[in-house]
């Protein structure tokens, strides 16, 4: 008995609707088939007399009359009142029927679905549950409560108050649609995480009466996308761990090379030089010039080698980006660059020193080293632009070019190596580096940091 009452409460808008629409749905008909026999009737009333006595060829008496109208009375509203009875019942029951199959095809999805559906009242804020909130979090029929409580009593804690209040936020805003993220208590005690979708229904008035929704359980897709989001900081971690350490590969190599093979290949150079001016003394005859050519050649090959080393040192890791600041060594390696490929590069660089952590001066040199190979590979441009500002929160570089420009779809490919390293280098220093064409020609590559940017907050949340 309970339980049928609880469906006729949770079916009582339905029913008041269905009613509205019985009300609606009497048509003119009816009213003008009345007005008509009003009309009939009154001229019945006032005619009928002489009518009989000339019907039945001789006056009759009132008695026998007045039998006569009362029959034909009786019989006419008879035919009227089936009529309009016939078509309004006609009505009522179709509406009966629709709702009947809407019904029908509510309960049939709730048990089809692997979902927990369910209709909120908001007026007597019980609430029908569909056998799948059995099914989905285990309980057992008796334990299910149509009572709102039971449904926020097993909320998380941390996300009652939230739910609630967007809960109240929505129907209280006039929205139509409802969906949030939170966890609900298991029979055994434990917490899923559930996606609850619903939509309000609202009365003739346009005020919410009911919310209709489903609730589904994603406790394993939320577990899958917390272990590809774990993977993906793991693997965040291993490429940043591997551009430190490179880095700090290429600073040492680059110190080898500059420091002792440098300075091996000066002293062979020092020493070829004063060979080169004793033979030069001491040439009394032809016979030494062959030995004198191979020394000057030594020399030469010597001269070359150590421009290779300096050069070969400076790419690893250039010395004035440790030296002389950020500023000078992007301006050293946009002329080396102009030098390389022929594209002119225009600079705008802070004059002052710029004090940054090592961590900011080796990103912001790697992104902009990165950007002018891409664009000597790909652009076919003429120009580069070049500006570097700071201010007291942040640091921003800024490389355009005048080329062909990037396709919108290639700045997400994922063999874009380059661009993922760009990225990468912002995201670890909690900045951000974005890669976009320029109207009607060209790139533009902007990398944003903060200016005091460590990755110890990176590496805390790993």
């Amino acid at each position: 008995m309970a339980f049928k009452l609880k469906r006729f409460l949770a079916r009582g808008p339905e029913l008041i609707q269905a009613e509205r629409v019985f009300i609606k749905e009497i048509p003119l008909a009816e009213l003008g088939l009345t007005a008509l026999y009003v009309v009939v009737a009154a001229a019945w009333e006032m005619f009928s007399d002489e009518f009989f006595d000339r019907l039945l060829g001789s006056q009759r008496d009132t008695v026998t009359i007045e039998a006569l109208k009362g029959f034909n009375f009786i019989l006419t509203t008879a035919v009227v009142l089936y009529l309009v009875l016939r078509r309004a019942f006609r009505i009522r029951r179709q509406a009966e029927e629709a709702l009947r199959l809407s019904q029908q095809r509510f309960e049939s999805v709730a048990l089809a679905t692997t979902d927990a559906i369910w209709d909120l009242n908001l007026e007597t804020k019980m609430v029908w549950w569909s056998a799948g909130i059995q099914q989905l979090f285990g309980y057992r029929p008796e334990e299910v409560s149509p009572n709102l409580d039971w449904w926020l009593e097993r909320l998380h804690p941390e996300d009652k108050e939230r739910v609630t209040r967007d809960l109240e936020r929505v129907v209280d805003g006039g929205n139509r649609t409802l969906a949030g993220h939170y966890r609900f208590r298991r029979q055994d005690g434990s917490y899923a995480s559930v996606l609850d979708r619903g939509y309000i229904i609202h009365d003739a008035a346009g005020k919410p009466a009911r919310v209709v929704g489903g609730i589904s359980d994603i406790s394993e897709r939320r577990q899958a996308e917390e272990a590809l989001e774990n993977s993906r900081r793991q693997l965040r971690a291993l490429t940043a761990r591997l551009q430190s350490g490179r880095e700090d590969e290429r600073a040492k190599v680059a110190r080898e090379i500059h420091d002792e093979l440098g300075q091996v290949l000066t002293a062979i150079k020092m020493n070829l030089d004063w060979l080169e001016r004793r033979i030069d003394e001491h040439a009394e005859g032809p016979a030494l010039n062959p030995l004198l050519e191979r020394v000057v050649e030594s020399g030469e090959m010597t001269d070359s080698a150590i421009k290779s080393v300096q050069r070969i040192a400076t790419e690893l890791r250039p010395g004035a980006l440790d030296n002389l600041g950020l500023a000078e060594a992007l301006l050293q390696e946009a002329n080396r660059f102009q030098q390389r490929s022929g594209i002119v590069c225009e600079t705008e660089l802070p004059a002052g020193p710029l004090n940054l952590p090592a961590q900011v001066a080796t990103a912001v040199f790697r992104v902009f080293q990165e950007a002018l190979t891409n664009v000597g590979r790909h652009a076919k441009a003429t120009v580069v632009r070049v500006l570097l500002k700071a201010d007291p929160e942040q640091l921003v570089l800024r490389v355009e070019d005048n080329g062909q420009g990037i396709q919108p779809e290639a700045t997400a490919d994922s063999h874009s190596l380059g661009l993922l390293g760009m990225r990468e280098r912002a995201s670890v220093l909690g900045g951000e580096a974005t890669i976009s064409p320029i109207t009607p020609h060209g790139t533009r590559v902007s990398l944003r940091l903060p200016r005091a940017a460590t990755d110890a907050k990176f590496w805390a949340e790993i």
